[in-house]
């Protein structure tokens, strides 16, 4: 009985070391899978970390590439900018040049058109010495006068003097309403105080033109002034209701 149980536990023992050998073997198998699948995997992770580098550099380069481009495009935008600046101030210059020729120019125009009406008005009245019915015994012209202690100082196109009137003449080429409102606010307070002398004498106020528009004769009108036009080849002399200053 003893043999039985013997035999017995000896068949089971090695039923049970059989069964731990496939068992091991097993695991063994399931070991090499394992790491056959780890190894493919690290292959796999290595080919796309290779593939990563690789796209990495690429994309640097791409960008070196890019910035390199930018850097060319941006040096050659700040050039043209400086061309463009250049341009402009060359141009800047060659306008203002013109500009100022063709001031000078208009300047000698306006000026020779103000001195072909200043000698015909002059001569015109110096032939007959009359303003209207007003009879006058000395003719001035390009009158100037300056009173360094009252920092004033005036010049007259044109004065003529009898024993108790003056008439001053004011000329322009062209007579606008602002020439006109110069004369009452300005010129006239300013003769009285620069003639003191005067101060008796009538003042009567002419002002003459080669063109006055008819706004601007009606304003001369309006303040008792002579209006002198010249058309045909004489002299023209307009008033409404003169006025003594």
């Amino acid at each position: 009985m003893e043999t039985t149980l013997k035999q017995i536990g000896f068949k089971e023992v090695w039923a049970s070391i059989q069964e731990l050998a496939e068992r091991q073997k097993t695991t063994d198998r399931q070991i090499k899978a394992t790491d056959r699948q780890i190894k493919e995997n690290n292959n796999h992770l290595n080919s796309q970390i290779s593939e990563l580098r690789d796209s990495i550099r690429d994309t640097d380069r791409q960008i070196k590439e890019n910035n390199n481009h930018l850097n060319s495009q941006i040096s050659e935008l700040r050039e043209s900018i400086r061309d463009t600046d250049r341009q402009m101030k060359e141009t800047d210059n060659h306008l203002k040049e013109k500009f100022s020729d063709l001031k000078d120019y208009v300047g000698a125009i306006g000026r020779n058109n103000g001195d072909v009406a200043e000698t015909y008005f002059y001569e015109t009245i110096a032939n007959t010495m009359k303003i209207g019915e007003l009879d006058f015994e000395i003719i001035e012209q390009n009158v100037k006068r300056k009173n360094r202690r009252k920092n004033m100082e005036g010049e007259y196109d044109i004065i003529l003097t009898n024993s108790d009137s003056i008439a001053m003449v004011e000329i322009k080429y062209k007579l606008h309403p602002d020439d006109i409102e110069k004369i009452v606010n300005k010129t006239i307070p300013v003769f009285k105080k620069l003639f003191p002398e005067k101060k008796d004498y009538k003042l009567y106020i002419v002002v003459a033109g080669m063109t006055i528009p008819d706004e601007s004769k009606k304003l001369a009108f309006k303040h008792g002034f002579f209006v002198l036009t010249q058309g045909g080849g004489t002299l023209n002399i307009e008033h409404d209701h003169v006025k003594a200053y």
